[in-house]
């Protein structure tokens, strides 16, 4: 294999590929596309090492659900932008609306009213549980993440100057600011950080071996009393907890929590009056067959953080909850300048008639059993090097293993993903071992099972290397 540009990077230099040529997928050239190495060789000269990580193929335009380079190849797309674009690239509806809204000319408008905000407001909160009655937009996931740390302290020390640590679980990603990377991983302590944030606390995530047999209800109570037992023992009294934040599935590996687990932690948290915060980040919008993905739970959410899918296009991010919640901050004591921006919230309204009139929820919840029942067959037809395959609708991962010492592998989930975009079939590295299955809701039933079998070619040739 030729270097790479980096040591978690891909190829530089082309690879002969299979030529491919269905109704969904074309691969005409080797790649990289031979005719763009120097651009991506500008790329890697003119952008941070830590933004070239992805697979070498220069995105020249999407549609629907394919993406397309400028040398002729066309990919489906298994990535939805990192989980982003719930109604297809580009949707013509989306287009139209930015165009008009365009010719408008409000085109800023920092926390002063619109009419296009509030309209947004009005029906995200048609959407959201009975008990969420306002707003709070911001521009990306992580400031949403951030907000809902504050609002949940802000909160919590009004009614106990102690009531200010913050739960989370091992393995989650909240996001890359102050307070969402310390909710991340497996601490708040990070190699970057001279002093972490003391009040942030990891709670082991409930992951079931699936090797083994699952828990009973019982068990999985259980398991959360024994992790809110080790915290008391390191001193952290559950009244000092203003509220725990849930990855709704977490996003590297698609996997949900258990119910009893979780409506465990529901009566916890009303126990001790501890604000639940469910991250749907990526989970919401009709990509698990919900509107948002804690509906499968079936538990109350006191605050949920949107992005990606309320647009699937343009940056647009928002909490949404109860007024008492919501109002804990005082006006002006924080402002942000493009949150809910003009044009995104034109998209954001676009892009919601789209999810209800071709109903892709239900949709996603249709398509992903028949996801569910192609990776089923991968899996039986890989089982030494696929462990699990998990998620709802259509958030999948993969998840795999070195068959050799039958640990998780992220040298093969790498490979692995390189070898995909080689067989037509793109995807995004999550730096993880698992590859991920998110294609756009608006995704052909074909083209899902096609893009699948593509999967099992695409492993097959690194295992015949």
């Amino acid at each position: 294999m030729a270097t790479p540009i980096l040591s978690n990077s891909f190829v530089i230099e082309p690879e002969e590929t299979p030529r491919i040529e269905t109704a969904h997928r074309r691969i005409a050239t080797a790649l990289p596309a031979p005719d763009y190495v120097d651009r991506l060789a500008d790329a890697a000269r003119v952008f941070p090492q830590v933004n070239c990580y992805q697979p070498p193929v220069i995105w020249d335009r999407a549609s629907g659900y394919q993406v397309f380079d400028a040398a002729g190849n066309c990919w489906i797309d298994f990535s939805s932008t990192a989980v982003m674009t719930n109604t297809g690239h580009g949707h013509p509806a989306i287009r139209k609306a930015i165009a008009e809204h365009a010719q408008a000319g409000l085109f800023a408008q920092f926390s002063f009213a619109s009419e296009v905000r509030i309209r947004l407001a009005e029906e995200l909160l048609k959407l959201a549980p009975e008990h969420c009655d306002k707003v709070y937009f911001w521009t990306v996931g992580s400031e949403a993440i951030e907000c809902a740390l504050r609002l949940a302290r802000v909160g919590g020390m009004e009614k106990n100057a102690n009531k200010y640590r913050i739960l989370t679980f091992t393995g989650d990603y909240h996001g890359w600011t102050l307070g969402a990377h310390q909710l991340s991983g497996d601490s708040a302590a990070k190699p970057w950080l001279a002093t972490a944030d003391s009040a942030i606390h990891h709670l082991p995530f409930p992951r079931q071996d699936p090797r083994s047999t699952d828990l009973t209800d019982r068990e999985w109570s259980e398991f959360f009393d024994r992790s809110i037992e080790q915290l008391a023992d390191q001193g952290v009294v559950a009244d000092e907890v203003a509220g725990v934040v849930v990855e709704t599935l977490q996003g590297w590996c698609a996997t949900p929590l258990p119910m009893a687990y979780l409506k465990r932690l529901r009566a916890w948290a009303d126990e001790h009056e501890v604000l639940l915060i469910f991250d749907e980040i990526q989970t919401g919008f009709g990509r698990t067959g919900k509107w948002f993905g804690h509906e499968h739970y079936g538990i109350k959410a006191d605050l949920i953080c949107i992005a990606k899918g309320v647009t699937s296009t343009l940056p647009l991010a928002a909490v949404l909850g109860p007024a008492e919640i919501l109002d804990v901050l005082h006006p002006g004591e924080v402002t942000t300048t493009h949150a809910a921006h003009p044009l995104s919230c034109a998209a954001a309204l676009a892009n919601l008639k789209i999810l209800r009139d071709e109903n892709l929820t239900q949709e996603a919840s249709r398509k992903g059993a028949i996801a569910e029942d192609a990776l089923s067959d991968l899996q039986s037809r890989f089982p030494n090097h696929i462990t699990q395959a998990t998620g709802y609708g259509l958030l999948r991962a993969i998840h795999v293993q070195d068959p050799t010492t039958g640990k998780p592998s992220r040298e093969l989930a790498r490979d692995w993903t390189w070898a995909a975009v080689k067989h037509g079939v793109m995807l995004f590295q999550v730096n993880q071992p698992t590859v991920k299955v998110c294609p756009p809701l608006v995704i052909p039933d074909d083209a899902i099972t096609e893009g699948i079998v593509a999967l099992g070619d695409a492993l097959q040739s690194i295992l015949d290397a």
